[in-house]
C-alpha cells in the first residue's frame, strides 16, 4: 500500500455496551500517512472503538475493512500482520529481560528462526522509544510509563500497517509524552496509518493530522476542520478559549458553558 490508500474503513458501524449505544451508523476512513487522535469524554467509546477495529469487540452492526479485506474474514495471523494494538495497561506474569519481551513482537513475520535479526530489531525499537539503556532490565521492575513504552517498542517490532494505541501517553511524564506523540507522527509520515485515543487536546492539536471527536454528534476530519472551540465545547461540555502561544494555537478549558 502507498500513501493515501485506505488502510481501515468503518461501514455503518454500530457499537453498543449494556444499556448504551456508543456509535450508530458510523462511517470512517483511515488512510496510510494519517495520524488520527480520538478525543471525547470518559466513557464515550474511545477504547471500545479501538478494540472493535482490532477485532477484539464485535460490532452490533456494520463492519470494518482492514487493508482491503473484511476484518471478520482474516485469520489471527493475518490480522497481526496488518494491525497492532497497544492497550492502556500491560500485564506481565513472568520476569524476563526487556529485550526478550520486545522480541516477541516479531512473531507475526514468521521470523522466529533468525535470533540475531529479532534481537537487532528489538534493540532498534527500544532505542526509538528511548529505552535502549533498559534492554537487560527486568520487565517486572519497570515503572508504568517505562512498561508502556516497552509495549510500544514491541508494536514497532511487529510492524503492522495500522497502529492502534489506547491512551499511549498515559503514565508518561511530560517529556515522554512529547516523544511518544512525535514518534507516532513519524510512523504516519513513514506511510503507516496511526490511530490513538488521547485525553490531551493540545497534544492532539500539535501532533495529529486528523481528529475523530466522539460525542452526541461525532465529528471527523483534519485538525484544522475539527479542533475548533465550538466543537470541543459541544463534545466536552465546558468552555474553551483558543490562545496563540508563540505562533501555535492552544486550547484552554474553563468551567461552565
Amino acid at each position: 500500500m502507498s500513501a493515501g490508500d485506505i488502510v481501515l474503513q468503518a461501514r455503518q458501524l454500530s457499537l453498543r455496551v449494556p444499556g448504551r449505544n456508543l456509535l450508530e451508523g458510523f462511517d470512517w476512513q483511515v488512510r496510510a500517512g494519517e495520524f488520527w487522535c480520538v478525543l471525547g469524554r470518559n466513557g464515550i467509546g474511545k477504547s471500545s472503538l479501538l478494540h472493535a477495529a482490532a477485532g477484539l469487540l464485535r460490532p452490533a452492526q456494520g463492519d470494518f475493512i482492514l487493508c482491503g479485506s473484511p476484518l471478520t474474514s482474516l485469520s489471527a495471523m493475518q490480522m497481526a500482520q496488518r494491525r497492532g494494538l497497544l492497550l492502556q495497561q500491560q500485564h506481565d506474569a513472568f520476569s524476563m529481560a526487556v529485550v526478550e519481551a520486545v522480541m516477541a513482537g516479531r512473531f507475526s513475520s514468521g521470523g522466529w528462526a533468525d535470533e540475531a535479526e529479532k534481537r537487532g530489531a528489538a534493540l532498534q525499537a527500544l532505542a526509538r522509544v528511548g529505552l535502549a539503556h533498559l534492554s537487560q532490565a527486568d520487565l517486572l521492575k519497570l515503572s508504568g510509563g517505562e512498561r508502556q513504552r516497552v509495549g510500544l517498542a514491541t508494536l514497532l517490532v511487529q510492524a503492522p500497517r495500522l497502529y492502534l494505541l489506547d491512551e499511549p501517553t498515559s503514565h508518561q511524564d511530560i517529556a515522554a509524552q512529547l516523544e511518544v506523540m512525535a514518534l507516532l507522527r513519524s510512523l504516519a509520515e513513514e506511510g503507516n496509518a496511526v490511530v490513538a485515543s488521547c485525553h490531551d487536546i493540545n497534544l492532539a492539536r500539535r501532533f495529529a493530522s486528523h481528529v475523530l471527536l466522539l460525542g452526541e454528534r461525532t465529528s471527523q476530519g483534519t485538525v484544522a476542520e475539527v479542533m475548533r472551540t465550538d466543537m470541543l465545547e459541544e463534545a466536552f461540555g465546558c468552555r474553551f478559549r483558543s490562545v496563540d502561544v508563540g505562533g501555535s494555537e492552544l486550547f484552554v478549558s474553563e468551567a461552565g458553558r
